[in-house]
């Protein structure tokens, strides 16, 4: 008599035999259809992932240039650079590359600059309507595209009283209040959860830079005591103190860096459009220094070195979360847009 366990056995045996043959050709060719499939919806879901920049000041000497800037960067490589400005006709006048009809290939980059370069007027004396303007900005792809955001806030005035300060444009207003709104609106409406990406991917965190000044942390001293009688320094310090709190209140979802230039020159270029502005060149005065913290006393700062330095400065890890005194001198050899430059000296103003 065959005992009742045998077809039991052969059963088995037979299931772990058919678990643990070869899968077929048309099995392997499907599995390897559904992994191209998973990783080309993975790839996709990358490139719908924005990355644009925000430049508030965006028609002064060095906002200008650096929208210029920005729109060359091969660092971050920027989809759409935000002109912010409080005229947008004015702000046209002055950034939008004009086409050039002798020349094909210079119609077609001018065009293609103006594609990537958007100038939206706004009053940065007040809160909500900044908040307003950068909503329709991360919106505009639909509320659940990926955007990465880089703001550049180069809002100034003049330090002692002139035209500038006409219509409420006074240092108070410009490098304290209006430059306070700006941060509070950055951190509500572009530095969230939502638009924040993996962290642990520091090129794709959000960073703010602030064009400040030297001199802010030594009011009591020469030549800045002088510099200070009416508060300039004492309100970008104070905003320069905000930006730092805010960051270490929000520091999983952006980084800062403080550009604090001496005596600006070159410029600025209050009548010259993008092609100008794209060619600049700072004369004789090449060399860059660049020195942590508030203890550096540059004679001058040329303003294009100012932009580099804002565009490199977005993409390097030594520039986060640090403030930074830059001055120009004569000299050959200088960074230019030599990235490498840049980070070495990033890195010596270090040591």
């Amino acid at each position: 008599m065959r005992s009742a366990a045998a077809p039991s056995l052969k059963a088995t045996s037979s299931s772990s035999s058919s678990s643990s043959r070869r899968p077929s050709r048309r099995e392997r060719r499907r599995r390897a259809v559904a992994v191209a499939s998973t990783n080309e919806t993975e790839t996709k879901e990358e490139d719908q992932t924005k990355r644009i920049a925000i430049v508030f000041g965006a028609t002064g000497g060095v906002g200008q240039l650096v929208c210029a800037k920005l729109l060359l960067d091969e660092n971050r490589r920027y989809d759409v650079v935000h002109a912010m400005c409080r005229n947008k006709e004015t702000g046209e006048a002055k950034l939008k590359t004009k086409n050039n009809a002798s020349s094909a290939s210079s119609s077609s980059s001018s065009s293609s600059t103006n594609a990537r370069l958007r100038v939206t007027e706004v009053d940065v004396r007040e809160e909500k309507d900044v908040e307003k303007v950068l909503d329709a900005i991360m919106t505009e792809g639909g509320e659940e595209a990926k955007v990465v955001v880089d703001i550049v806030c180069c809002l100034g005035t003049t330090a002692f009283p002139s035209q500038r300060w006409k219509e409420n444009n006074g240092p108070e207003q410009t490098d304290d209040i209006a430059t306070a709104n700006v941060i509070r609106a950055a951190r509500k409406i572009c530095f969230n959860e939502r638009n924040t990406s993996d962290t642990n991917n520091n090129n794709d965190k959000s960073r703010f830079v602030l064009i400040s000044s030297v001199g802010v942390t030594r009011t009591d001293s020469m030549p800045y005591v002088i510099l200070n009688l009416f508060g300039v320094l004492k309100y970008k310090r104070k905003s320069e103190k905000y930006l730092e709190q805010t960051q270490k209140e929000n520091d999983d979802t952006f980084d800062y860096t403080i550009v604090r230039p001496g005596r600006l020159t070159d410029g600025p270029y209050t009548s010259y459009d993008l092609n100008t502005l794209l060619k600049a060149t700072s004369s004789e005065r090449r060399q860059v220094e660049i020195k942590l913290g508030d203890d550096f006393d540059p004679q001058e700062t040329s303003r294009i070195a100012v932009a580099d330095c804002v565009a490199f400065s977005l993409a390097s890890d030594l520039a986060r979360n640090k403030a930074f005194v830059i001055g120009t001198k004569e000299g050959d050899g200088g960074p230019e847009r030599d990235g490498k430059k840049w980070e070495a000296l990033f890195q010596q103003s270090l040591l």
